[in-house]
């Protein structure tokens, strides 16, 4: 008998180390609440609006595609969404059309809403109605750097300018038209400014020494608040810069 019970309790050691799988459970239950939020707007030298912030348009839009819900703002930049279910969604804020400002749109992508209310606020910057007069970028002999030199017309407030760099002369702000992105400060009544690119910058993006380095400067707001992260590249998406920009290129050191 002690051996039989013995046979027994090894078998069913045996049995329990194969691992079945059990039935798969249920889906977690579904709720319903509400997404909502303020939308803050910044003009282009990074100062908070707080007048009229009324008339800004939010999408929401779940990951699946099935559910588009469009709201616009009240004065005080409030919006809500009642009635959403549980989901992953994404949402898109967009220009009001406030004048004198532009803003770039911002997106919050893919986040997670189970119930009740779950605040998103977001920020939009103002387009900047400024960008550089002049660019002029070259290698400087026995220099690790591409050096680009700037003019630009004198303002009271600092200022900000972004240099896209790519291998190629399709350079811009478009995730996968630039490899690398810098943003410089311009001091208040300034008039010309430099900026460096250092050669191992480059050679990490796999632009090797001698070959052309392609660059494009816009106008940047300080303290810009319409870039965010595109999924499908890992780059970010920059929408608030200058309409115009200027184009050069130079030998990589």
């Amino acid at each position: 008998m002690a051996a039989l019970g013995a046979l027994t309790m090894m078998g069913a050691c045996k049995k329990g180390d194969q691992g079945s799988t059990g039935p798969t459970g249920p889906a977690g239950p579904a709720y319903t609440g509400a997404i909502s939020g303020h939308v803050m707007l910044y003009d282009q030298y990074g100062t908070k609006l707080t007048e009229d912030l009324s008339g800004v348009k939010v999408t929401l839009t779940s990951d699946s595609g099935t559910t588009t819900s469009t709201v616009t703002t009240d004065g005080n930049g409030y919006y809500i969404f009642p009635g959403v279910r549980t989901g992953a969604y994404s949402m898109m804020v967009t220009d009001p059309n406030t004048s004198p400002y532009t803003f770039g749109a911002n997106v919050a992508t893919s986040f997670q809403f189970l119930e009740d209310t779950l605040n998103k606020d977001i920020k939009l910057s103002a387009i900047p109605t400024f960008s550089p007069a002049t660019m002029s970028a070259y290698m400087t002999s026995y220099t690790q750097n591409d050096s680009l030199v700037f003019t630009i017309a004198p303002d009271t407030r600092a200022r900000d300018i972004i240099v896209f760099v790519n291998s190629n002369s399709t350079v811009n702000n478009v995730p996968g038209n630039y490899l690398l992105a810098y943003v410089k400060g311009v001091n208040a009544n300034a008039t010309t400014f430099s900026l460096l690119v250092p050669a191992n910058d480059l050679m990490d993006q796999g632009i090797s020494a001698g070959s052309t380095v392609y660059f494009a400067a816009y106008g940047y707001p300080v303290s810009d608040y319409s870039v965010y992260e595109d999924l499908a590249t890992g780059t970010n998406v920059y929408n608030a810069l200058s309409t115009s920009y200027l184009a050069a290129n130079a030998i990589a050191p």
